[in-house]
């Protein structure tokens, strides 16, 4: 019989060899038992479900790889001191702290002044100075690397990724458009699902990336009919997906086991018809052009009548003056809106968002898919169920509370399990290029005198094919039920981010880890500004000085588990580190007669330990 015990974040196994069958206890397997302790007995069951205890270093870490962009040793040790629960509780307390466009408007000025200095002579101003994409980039890794409240930056991040506005689009080369929008992401991210609707509906980047800014009513004369693109992905992408779920995301089945569409193009046009009347915060008529790069920052305006030939052609006596919004009743998803006064139609948007925020796809949906971007590519039906359930009510009555769905999601049996399921080859899911980039970034000390971590990301991205708001379309970089040939498609399980997985991206990532590491260039320091003198201060570089002590054969081991447990959570197997550690101690190595070591050869060992660990099948998978 073989029994297994589990203690706080520990696996014991004690095994006898006349065993017929296998009972195990912890691990989230508690049926039938009892725990009675001489106090607090109420609460005692919680040693064999591992709730509310404190973690060791490597279940911290792991936490950590889920819940974070990245972390460091120190950030390790506070989470293992404090627990897990109360350090995740203290993250969701902090408000948003850095604002992209707050920095990208200071950088903005910045350049301003500057040039007003070397070129006194000339004119400059905050219109006339150019920014673009590298200064959106710079500023969301400036927050990246630097914001204290880690959770909300690694939310956002997935939120990115399912409410998708990319620079792929009308608005390339706007910072203001891209910062805008991020900063919505990072304000609502831990607030309610409802208010994110709303809000993403009513931004100018969402606008025009799914064309429907200055989207009008019916025109029969003019052959003018409502966009229905934003109609469709808010439905498909945005909230309730192509099929009727079940509460644990199974599809539901007909009477003759079809799958059940969740809408039509009938919903579609009904749909479509609520979004009109929307232009552009500082427009003057529904059909106006954006007026700058700052449009992009002011939620649309409702134009419920359409008198743009009012203000084109001021001196006609008779304009034509048809409406913006669509009038009258509008259906779809089984639901109509009753007709109202155009001038009432921003009801007609208020309604429409609540229709889907209620429907029962919604929990399951956005469950499945905040897992997926956090913790595991195939989360179980029973996982799904859990977070859906705190979805449609977190416990105090209200829905769609993304704190309580977060929380969850990172409390729950499955994402702290050490060993959950771990003979299953889809639990967990491949790091995203992105997260190994700012696994390294955030995990090392990478140093800058003043604070200031200039990256602009442009050959970041050529290698890696990741960065915020860059998908290549509204579908993301990869799509939530992408199956890899192999293995996993013949077991019918998925795993997204194989879906930048080629030859080409395999080589690009490795040589990129010798840029990083061996050639000691982590980030990418580009001029803002014509002239611009080189700043050194403000390109940082990794300080690993302090581990070359560790670089001789007879302490490899262990500098091999420090890195070990800040970017995989002690997954690393045996036979990775054991090849890992023979191989680094061929390299040419000395000391000098006083055991330190030689700079030139600590430097080689550490950094190539470094790309080891980050190319690993161990580190790549998180699980």
């Amino acid at each position: 019989m073989k029994f297994a015990f589990l203690l706080p974040f520990f696996c014991f196994f004690i095994s006898f060899s006349q065993a017929q069958s296998t009972i195990t206890f912890g691990q989230g397997n508690v049926p039938n038992v009892t725990v009675t302790a001489s106090s607090q007995s109420n609460t005692a069951i919680r040693t064999l479900t591992q709730a509310g205890y404190l973690p060791n270093f490597a279940a911290a870490s792991r936490f950590l790889l889920q819940s974070t962009l990245g972390h460091n040793l120190g950030t390790v040790q506070d989470v293992s001191n404090l627990g897990i629960e109360k350090w995740l509780d203290a993250q969701m307390a902090l408000p948003n702290s850095f604002r992209t466009q707050t920095y990208l408007a200071q950088l903005h000025q910045m350049m301003v002044d500057s040039l007003k200095v070397k070129f006194p002579a000339n004119t400059y101003t905050l219109a006339n100075v150019y920014v673009g994409n590298a200064h959106f980039d710079a500023s969301w890794f400036q927050g990246a690397m630097t914001a204290p409240d880690a959770v909300r930056w690694r939310v956002a991040w997935a939120l990115s990724e399912l409410f998708v506005v990319s620079r792929v689009s009308a608005f390339d080369d706007n910072p203001y458009a891209l910062s805008s929008y991020y900063d919505l992401l990072l304000d609502n991210c831990l607030g309610n699902y409802r208010t994110l609707l709303e809000k993403i509906t009513y931004h100018p980047a969402m606008g025009v990336y799914l064309t429907f800014m200055n989207n009008h009513a019916t025109d029969s004369t003019a052959k003018v009919y409502p966009d229905e693109n934003y109609a469709r992905e808010l439905m498909q992408l945005f909230s309730i997906g192509l099929y009727k779920l079940n509460l644990d995301g199974s599809e539901m089945r007909d009477a003759n086991n079809q799958l059940i569409p969740t809408y039509n193009n009938n919903d579609i046009a009904g749909l479509a018809k609520v979004f009109t009347g929307l232009s552009w915060g500082d427009s003057r008529y529904l059909g106006d052009r954006d007026k700058s790069k700052w449009s992009y920052t002011l939620p649309m305006k409702f134009f419920p009548i359409d008198s743009s030939d009012v203000k084109k052609n001021p001196g006609k006596t008779k304009p034509r003056i048809v409406n913006g919004h669509e009038p009258g009743t509008k259906t779809f998803l089984g639901s109509t809106i009753p007709a109202r006064p155009v001038l009432q139609g921003e009801q007609d948007i208020q309604d429409a968002l609540t229709i889907l925020f209620n429907h029962q796809n919604v929990g399951p949906f956005i469950a499945r898919r905040l897992i997926q971007r956090l913790v595991t590519s195939n989360p179980s039906p029973a996982y799904i169920q859990r977070i859906a359930t705190v979805f449609n009510n977190n416990g105090s009555g209200v829905r769609g509370d993304l704190k309580a769905v977060v929380r969850e999601i990172l409390l729950d049996t499955e994402a702290r399990d050490c060993g959950f399921d771990q003979a299953n080859n889809a639990v967990g899911a491949l790091r995203e290029p992105l997260l190994r980039y700012m696994n390294l970034m955030r995990g090392l000390p990478l140093t800058t005198q003043g604070g200031v971590y200039r990256n602009v990301m442009v050959d970041l991205y050529n290698r890696i094919e990741q960065k915020a708001l860059n998908s290549p379309s509204v579908f993301n970089f990869f799509q939530p039920d992408f199956q890899p040939d192999g293995e996993l498609k013949n077991e019918g399980k998925f795993a997204p981010e194989f879906q930048l997985v080629n030859s080409q991206t395999i080589t690009s990532y490795v040589n990129a880890l010798n840029q990083w590491l061996i050639n000691d260039d982590p980030t990418e320091f580009w001029g803002f500004f014509e002239g611009e003198t080189y700043k050194p201060d403000q390109d940082p570089k990794f300080n690993l000085v302090g581990d070359y002590g560790f670089t001789s054969n007879d302490k490899i081991s262990q500098l091999l588990d420090k890195y070990n447990l800040i970017f995989t959570g002690g997954k690393l197997s045996v036979k990775t580190l054991d090849l890992i550690r023979s191989m680094v101690i061929k390299m040419p190595y000395s000391e000098d007669a006083n055991g330190v070591p030689n700079t030139d050869a600590a430097f080689r060992r550490v950094r190539l330990i470094l790309v080891l660990i980050m190319s690993s099948p161990d580190y790549l998978v998180n699980r």
